[in-house]
């Protein structure tokens, strides 16, 4: 028998994803306003929220593999909440932005913080998600 295009099992993904995204974009919305572009247009909180993003998505990794957490789960948390409040295409336009402005240090500096910084906590919550209980 063939299965439906959106079955339950495939609803309950798509709504535990568009859920989170709701929950996800909303927080980066909240620290948006929280903290403004720093002078010249620096996105500081573009850098915040993918930091802080990339910690929790470590964090939450480390616990769901040793919870019995199902698929749900890392789709309305990962997928969802963590994949809308981190943001590539906002990352990608501040450096266009930043370099359009012969800002080229500031965009080098950027991406350095962004890419090595996002890795470095995404590992550092990875670490504490397996110590801690």
């Amino acid at each position: 028998m063939r299965h439906p295009v959106l079955s339950s099992r495939r609803l309950r993904s798509v709504a535990a994803v568009a859920g989170g995204g709701l929950v996800g974009s909303a927080a980066r919305t909240a620290v948006g306003l929280m903290i403004p572009a720093m002078e010249g247009g620096f996105p500081a909180s573009v850098i915040v929220v993918n930091l802080l993003g990339s910690f929790l998505l470590g964090l939450f990794l480390a616990r769901w593999e040793r919870a019995t957490g199902g698929a749900t789960s890392l789709r309305f948390w990962a997928i969802g909440v963590l994949g809308s409040f981190t943001t590539f295409s906002a990352f990608s336009t501040d450096i266009v932005e930043l370099l359009a402005a012969d800002r080229v240090l500031a965009g080098v500096g950027y991406v350095g913080v962004s890419l090595l910084g996002g890795l470095a906590l995404a590992r550092v919550g990875r670490r504490i998600g397996v110590v801690v209980r």
